[in-house]
């Protein structure tokens, strides 16, 4: 009787363990992916980007229509957090992505140099930038985009008042960063 006992708990405990392991909610690991990717930066994690060329129309200059474009419009408060816009007083922030064609590119910046000599610069990578971008980042593994930096005064339009224009390396894209302080 001892021995039956004995076999009976050591078939029956890994069962129990083994159903006890698959079991659970498989939801949790789809959705937090799926959480991850409307997530645009674990500090900020309510900014979702916009891709609308029209919509970015109306918040800056384009000198010339971009083939694609992601940005956020952001509000900066005075204890420097972060929120989406739009706000009453606080500083305003826009950080886009553009790209235009080879030629467009090209004459963009022989216009930009004329308000600011080119400088070597590095920006962040962010999450939500395009995926192209993104692993052009990773390959360097430092999470930085090398770009050339421009003036970036064909784009201002009020409330923005300064900025700046970077080209990223060997691509026809720019960041564009303006903010109204």
């Amino acid at each position: 009787m001892l021995i039956f006992r004995a076999i009976s708990i050591s078939v029956f405990l890994p069962l129990v363990l083994l159903l006890n392991a698959c079991s659970g909610n498989f939801g949790v690991n789809t959705n937090s992916t799926a959480s991850n990717a409307v997530s645009t930066d674990n500090s900020n994690p309510g900014i979702i980007p916009n891709d609308d060329i029209e919509e970015l129309g109306k918040i800056v200059k384009l000198p010339f229509t971009p083939e694609e474009v992601t940005f956020v419009e952001l509000t900066l408060n005075d204890n420097k957090t972060v929120s989406r816009v739009p706000t009453t007083s606080d500083g305003r922030k826009i950080v886009a992505v553009i790209k235009f064609s080879n030629e467009n590119a090209n004459q963009l910046i022989a216009q930009a140099k004329k308000y600011k000599p080119p400088v070597p610069s590095d920006i962040d990578a962010e999450v939500w930038f395009p995926p192209e971008l993104i692993a052009k980042s990773q390959v360097t593994g430092d999470e930085y985009l090398k770009g050339v930096e421009y003036g970036a005064n064909d784009f201002l339009q009020p409330p923005y008042t300064n900025g700046k224009l970077t080209r990223i390396n060997n691509t026809n894209y720019f960041a564009l960063e303006l903010t109204s302080f």
